[in-house]
This record gives C-alpha cells, sequence and structure tokens, in this order.
C-alpha cells in the first residue's frame, strides 16, 4: 500500500492539534523526547515519514521551542529525520478559550450527545477562531507559492478549511474523528451555522461511518439554506463550491501488533500481568482499556461488573477486571471530577466484594507503550469495550490484532463505530446494565469453538482493513476529487 502514490506532485501538509513528537525538561534540565499518547498521532506519523512534507501542530512541550528554528520548525523523527514539524505558540489564555473551553466543553460533548456536559460561550468560540485563524496561516506560509495537498484532523480545526479552501493551489480534505450529531443536538450549539459553513470549505470531508456521514448531510440541508445536498452522492453545493462528504472507518497497524504479540518479552509480562492481577494466577482476566473520560462508560461498565459477581457469587476470586484509566484532559473540572468518580466507584466495589488476597477491579492510572499495552491484550480473557458514544474506537482493534494464537472474546457497546466491524463482537448497551452483565457471563463460558468463531471472523475483517487501508482509501478519494474540480 503506498496511499502517497494518490498525492502527484503536491506536497502534503498535516495539520493536528496534537504533535507526533514532544520535547520536555526533565528535573535535570537535559532536554526528552516523546510520544504523546493516542491513537491519532501513533497512526499518521508513519504516513508522514513516508512523505516528507510538514506537520502544523501546537508546541506543548516544555522545551518544544528550545529545538526548534527561528520559524519555529524542526526535523523528524529525532533518530531518522523524515518531514518538517511546524509549532505554534499558543498563550495560556489561548489553550484555555481554544482546546479546554470551546474544543472540549463544547463541541466534544455535543458530538457525543451528552448534553447535560455541553457548556458554550461566545468568548471561546472568537477564541477558537482566531487559534483556528492562526493555524490556517501556519499552513500558507509552509505552502508557500507551490501545490499542496492539506490534511486537517479533528474537531479542534473545524474552522481551518474555509480560510483554506479561497488558495486555489491547495487541496483541503479533513477527517472528522469523533462522531457528527444529528441536527436536533447540533442546534443547541449557537454557531451551528457557522460551523458547518466552515467545514464545508473542505474539497473532501471525511467521518467515521456512514450514519455520521448522513447526519452531517442533514445539517447542511437544515442549516445552511442555500445548499444543494445530494445525499446520495455525498455531495453538497453552496454557489460554485462543492464538497464530497465520504466515510472512511480508521483502523490500526496489524502488523505491528501481531509483532508485538510474537516477542518473547511480551508474552512474559503477559504471563506475569495475570500472576499479579489472578490469585494464584488462576482465573478470568476481564480488560478494559480507556482514557478517563466520560464518554467511555466506565462507570457503567464497573456496575455491570458488580452485577456479574451479585449474580454469580462463584465468580468471586476466580475473576478480575483489570481497568487500565489514562488521565486526560486533567485541567477540565468535569474531567478531574470524572476521574474522582471513577476511583470512588472501583473502591466502593472493591470494598462490597474484595477479600484479602482479591480485589474484583484493578484500577491502573496510567499511560502504557505500544509492548506493555499488547501484553495485557495477551493476558485477557475478555476485552470490554463499553463507550456510551464513539466515532470508532480502536481499542477494540487493537484487542484484536494483538490475539494472534489466542481465542479472547470481545465485548463491544452497539454504539461504538466499531461495532458496524467487529461482527464476531457480543455486542452490548452500555445503559443496560443488567444485560451487559449477562453479556460478561456469556463472554466467560462461551465454548472454545465459538471463540475461534468469532475471533476469525474479526481477525478475517482487521487484516484487510488496516490502518494503511485506511490511508490508501482517502488519498484515492482525493485524486479522484481532484479530477473532478
Amino acid at each position: 500500500m503506498n496511499p502517497l502514490r494518490w498525492l502527484g506532485r503536491t506536497r502534503l501538509i498535516l495539520v493536528s492539534n496534537r504533535e507526533p513528537f514532544i520535547h520536555r525538561r526533565d528535573p535535570s534540565g537535559r532536554i526528552e523526547v516523546g510520544i504523546p499518547a493516542g491513537g491519532l498521532t501513533a497512526a499518521l506519523q508513519p504516513l508522514m515519514a513516508s512523505a516528507g512534507g510538514t506537520w502544523v501542530a501546537w508546541g506543548s512541550g516544555s522545551a518544544d521551542f528550545a529545538v526548534t528554528d527561528e520559524h519555529d520548525t524542526v526535523q523528524v523523527p529525532p533518530e531518522r529525520p523524515a518531514y518538517r514539524l511546524r509549532r505554534l505558540r499558543l498563550t495560556d489564555d489561548e489553550v484555555r478559550g481554544f482546546y479546554v473551553e470551546l474544543a472540549n466543553r463544547s463541541l466534544w460533548p455535543l458530538c457525543h450527545s451528552l448534553l447535560h456536559r455541553f457548556t458554550f460561550d461566545a468568548a471561546h468560540w472568537r477564541m477558537y477562531r482566531e487559534v483556528n485563524r492562526r493555524f490556517a496561516a501556519a499552513v500558507l506560509d509552509e505552502a508557500g507559492r507551490e501545490p499542496a495537498t492539506v490534511w486537517v484532523q479533528d474537531y479542534h480545526l473545524a474552522l481551518v478549511p474555509a480560510l483554506l479552501r479561497r488558495v486555489r493551489r491547495l487541496f483541503v480534505h479533513q477527517f472528522w474523528h469523533i462522531p457528527w450529531p444529528p441536527p436536533d443536538i447540533l442546534r443547541v450549539l449557537p454557531r451551528a451555522r457557522a460551523l458547518v459553513t466552515a467545514l464545508l470549505g473542505n474539497h473532501l470531508l471525511a467521518f467515521q461511518t456512514p450514519r455520521d456521514a448522513r447526519n452531517f448531510l442533514a445539517a447542511a440541508r437544515r442549516f445552511i439554506g442555500a445548499a444543494v445536498v445530494d445525499a446520495r452522492r455525498g455531495r453538497v453545493r453552496v454557489g460554485s463550491q462543492e464538497t464530497a462528504v465520504r466515510a472512511f472507518p480508521i483502523s490500526v497497524d496489524v502488523a505491528r501488533f501481531q509483532a508485538l504479540a510474537r516477542r518473547p518479552d511480551v508474552e512474559e509480562m503477559s504471563r506475569r500481568m495475570r500472576r499479579e492481577a489472578l490469585p494464584g494466577g488462576r482465573g478470568h482476566l476481564l480488560l478494559g482499556v480507556d482514557r478517563i473520560d466520560y464518554t467511555k462508560g466506565i462507570p457503567r461498565r464497573f456496575s455491570a461488573v458488580a452485577r456479574l459477581f451479585q449474580d454469580h457469587p462463584e465468580l468471586r476470586g476466580r475473576a478480575t477486571l483489570y481497568q487500565i484509566g489514562v488521565p486526560s484532559r486533567t485541567d477540565v473540572p468535569e474531567y478531574a471530577a470524572f476521574e474522582q468518580e471513577v476511583t470512588a466507584l472501583a473502591a466502593e466495589i472493591n470494598a462490597r466484594f474484595g477479600t484479602g488476597d482479591w480485589q474484583p477491579i484493578r484500577l491502573v492510572r496510567e499511560s502504557l507503550d505500544q509492548p506493555a499495552l499488547t501484553a495485557c491484550y495477551r493476558a485477557a480473557d475478555v476485552c470490554i469495550v463499553t463507550p456510551l458514544l464513539d466515532g470508532m474506537n480502536l481499542i477494540a482493534k487493537e484487542f484484536v490484532a494483538s490475539q494472534e494464537g489466542k481465542l479472547g472474546v470481545l465485548v463491544l457497546s452497539r454504539f461504538a463505530g466499531s461495532a458496524r466491524e467487529m461482527r464476531g463482537a457480543l455486542l452490548v448497551n452500555p445503559y443496560d446494565i443488567g444485560a451487559t452483565a449477562r453479556a460478561l457471563h456469556e463472554a466467560l463460558t462461551l465454548p472454545p469453538e465459538e471463540r475461534e468463531r468469532r475471533m476469525k471472523l474479526m481477525r478475517q475483517r482487521l487484516e484487510t482493513h488496516t490502518v494503511y487501508d485506511w490511508m490508501e482509501a482517502i488519498f484515492k478519494e482525493v485524486a479522484r476529487v481532484r479530477r473532478d474540480l
């Protein structure tokens, strides 16, 4: 697979809020380079290493600008420089208004249809607009006078495409990683029309699922009076400007997880994890891996596990939920409160059911690297992925990719985008605690031949729909849309 062959002679400029590498000072003052947590940057890093273009992102590290040149750029990856990273300097006020408030207290809960979490302030919208303008200016500066393909990522930068579309030498496309809400939810946002109008600045706008694409087309019809919407062809025209709207479900680097799964040190980590989590290393290991985010359904998952032990006391001491909870957005008040809620609920369930040598829930609040995470996936008998709503959720796919030679069971929320593809999973409604508990019991008692059948179904799908297939499909569509301009 070589998605870059569809770029033709144009440069690739990727734009995201999060950067692929971050420079920090350790306590001794030395500069260390790290990779921020998150699937987006991990998925796109190999593409940029091959493309040799420019990645524009917010420079959030304490030593980020100690290593950049006079244009705020640095060549990355550090060990083998292949492309240019252009970092934006944001003030504390800009970070709060643009990122903490508008992106994560307005757009994030709105798009996940959790309106009781939604807040809005016009001043934050103005800051969001200003920061988006600065991202667009950086892109134009990097592009210079040459043709370029600009790939914008996600909801932080929704206003960038309209600012770039007027420059004819640029082809602008965007991937929206989170759900897109129905019009009746979107209308809660006072700037809904401005948001949709800005996204129509893209030549190509891509979503995770057909449902998200349909919701956007419905929003264009509802909020943009001059829009001509062709839902069958996935096209929106406003005057002479046309936008193609498509769905491309993102995936993972399957070969990478398979290779990690075969490493002896990963297998040893996996065995050690089971010994630590289960009394005597025997019994059933259930696994949850999430950012500590209120969309991930963690409290309801814990409640389902408690119901499992209540209804099946024979499992006490013989099954444990190992929950990896990666701290997230701790500067957002709702997230700090939510982390306390999750911790308190785990403690309450452990006090209720636990014994001297066994706890029903092991809550680990840290971020793991890929080898350690792969070891967790291989140690698990059941992986529980139960978001209340999710654009895709790559944990489900990472688990399946890591299960080479194993017969683990995936319990998956039907409200995750990955539910459309992982046909061998046990699908649940995470709001139904009792039904989720019954699904967990079913997962623990499935006969080996049924586990094998289900895992084979999921692996077959995943091996033909990797992250590289996703990129190939997107850039092939970029070439097709460009030809139609």
